[in-house]
Parts: structure tokens; C-alpha cells; sequence
């Protein structure tokens, strides 16, 4: 039975969780050393979106090293040849068309596994480590779907989408301990402490977490098609793709809001849009 996997759980074993005492965070508040990273603001060259971002991509792909070890490790890799030529053939000429927009730089070294699993899923980790599943080369119906695909997992890496998630994580965390303080301070929050930390950290995973992740996956959805029209495929495949996926995971995904991923008909609709916008074809 084919199934469909979220992988940034994995990814960060390694990142780091805010755990301070309450002196801790009072004499940070004081100092101006607990949320010093608030200002660390870029804009990304290829979206021209400001990110907030307080990792780097070094520290980043350090924290994501052990997991990819590990997966190599416990996930059988195909010993079909002919698929994994075939996703290696799809990967370069994708990756082709991100470096014809500047977005990527040429001659980086990439590791591209395909795992033999009946998993629907591929993904990217921090360090130009790609992972492709064989469930989702065979719900691809052909190559131009295939590069839907992995163009996708390369507008991650070139949104910086781990580093920035990554750091609204933690400063939510941050928010929340901070948040808690003041609770257990106030004679008459104290008393509803567990219940209200409950729904701050429900707001948190509602409010910020998730949307970050689905407008990140959106994000990439709309930088993968830019590279499967520069290298030549058939950008209309995209919206073909997420249609297969509509179709495959009926029932077995949870409601947009409390998903990492927008729901597939919503993101066939974003892709419609986006590639009558851009002129790269009419549909």
C-alpha cells in the first residue's frame, strides 16, 4: 500500500530546542539576549521574499547530516538501474534549469538516492542531499511529471525553506517559554497554567508552524515549474501531477489546516495560475 511521508521530522533530530530556566529568560529579557535574532532579515535573491532566518546553511545541513545517514542506512536503495538512470536523467536536466536562472550554482556536488520503497514522496535535505522514493516515479505517468517533481524538492533548497523554518520554530518555542513565565507570575493565570500553555502551543503549530509550511510548499510548487520550463519540459504536466496525487491520497490525508502540505487540488489551482501568469503556456 502506497503512502505519503513527512520527512522535516527527521530532518532536525538535531536542531536545537529552547529549554531555558525562568532566571534564564528574565535576565535575557533584561540583557536583550533572548530574542537577539529577531532582526536577522534577508531577502532572497531568487523570490525577492524577506526571510527570517537566524541558521546557516552550514549549520543547517549539520544538523540534518545524521539523519540522511541513517535513512541510507535503513531504507533499501533500488538496484534498478534503468530507474534510477531515469531519476537521475530527470534530476540533472531539472537541476539544469535552476542554474540557467541563477538560482542555483553550477558545479555543486549533489547526493540523489532512490529509495525502493512504495513510498509517494521524494524530498530534500539541507546539504544537497535528495531522497526519491520508487512509489513516486511510478505514480508519475511520464519524465515531465517526474521534473514536477524534483523541481519542486529544488525550489526548497533554493528557498532557504529549511533554515527559515527552522527558525520560526525556534523563536516560537522562545515565545512560548517566555510566555509561560508570565503566566506562572500572575496569580490569576497560574492556576489555568497547563491549560493555557496547551493552547498557546496549539496556536503555535496552527498559527505559525503550519502555514509556514504550507506556503513554503506552495513556494517551491511555483520555483519547480520555473526550472521545468527553463529545461524544456512541459510545465502543464505539474498541474497533472497534483491531480494524481488528489486522486492517490483521498482519505488518507488530514484537513489543509492541520496538514505540513496544501491540499493537492489547491495546489493544482495555484500551478494553474501561476503558469497562465507567467506565459509558459495556457491552461
Amino acid at each position: 500500500m502506497t503512502k505519503l511521508i513527512d520527512i522535516d521530522s527527521e530532518i532536525f533530530r538535531g536542531a536545537p530546542r529552547v529549554n531555558l530556566s525562568r532566571r534564564a529568560i528574565v535576565t535575557g529579557l533584561a540583557a536583550g539576549t533572548v530574542f537577539p535574532f529577531i532582526t536577522n532579515c534577508t531577502t532572497n535573491p531568487a523570490t525577492g521574499r524577506s526571510q527570517f532566518v537566524m541558521f546557516g546553511d552550514e549549520q543547517v545541513a549539520s544538523m540534518a547530516a545524521s539523519a540522511w545517514t541513517d535513512m541510507k542506512s535503513q531504507t533499501p536503495v533500488t538496484a534498478n538501474s534503468t530507474l534510477k538512470n531515469r531519476v537521475l536523467h530527470v534530476w540533472e536536466r531539472t537541476l539544469h534549469g535552476a542554474e540557467g536562472k541563477g538560482d542555483i550554482a553550477a558545479g555543486q556536488n549533489w547526493d540523489v538516492a532512490v529509495f525502493d520503497t512504495d513510498d509517494v514522496n521524494a524530498f530534500v535535505m539541507p546539504g544537497n542531499k535528495v531522497g526519491v522514493y520508487r512509489g513516486i516515479t511510478e505514480l508519475t505517468e511520464n519524465d515531465d511529471q517526474l521534473s514536477a517533481v524534483l523541481g519542486h524538492e529544488t525550489g526548497h533548497v533554493v528557498g532557504r525553506h529549511a533554515a527559515e523554518r527552522l527558525s520560526i520554530t525556534t523563536l516560537a518555542q522562545a515565545g512560548l517559554a517566555v510566555g509561560q513565565i508570565a503566566i506562572t507570575q500572575s496569580e490569576t493565570l497560574s492556576k489555568y497554567g497547563n491549560e493555557i500553555g496547551a493552547l498557546g502551543g496549539a496556536a503555535m503549530q496552527f498559527g505559525v508552524i503550519l502555514p509556514y509550511s504550507r506556503a513554503h510548499e506552495l513556494e517551491a510548487d511555483k520555483l519547480g515549474v520555473d526550472y521545468m520550463h527553463q529545461a524544456g519540459y512541459d510545465v502543464k504536466q505539474s498541474i497533472r501531477l497534483w491531480d494524481l496525487m488528489d486522486a492517490q491520497s483521498k482519505g488518507q490525508r488530514p484537513p489543509e489546516f492541520m496538514s505540513t502540505h496544501p491540499d493537492p487540488a489547491h495546489r493544482a489551482d495555484e500551478l494553474r495560475n501561476y503558469i497562465n501568469a507567467k506565459g509558459y503556456a495556457i491552461v
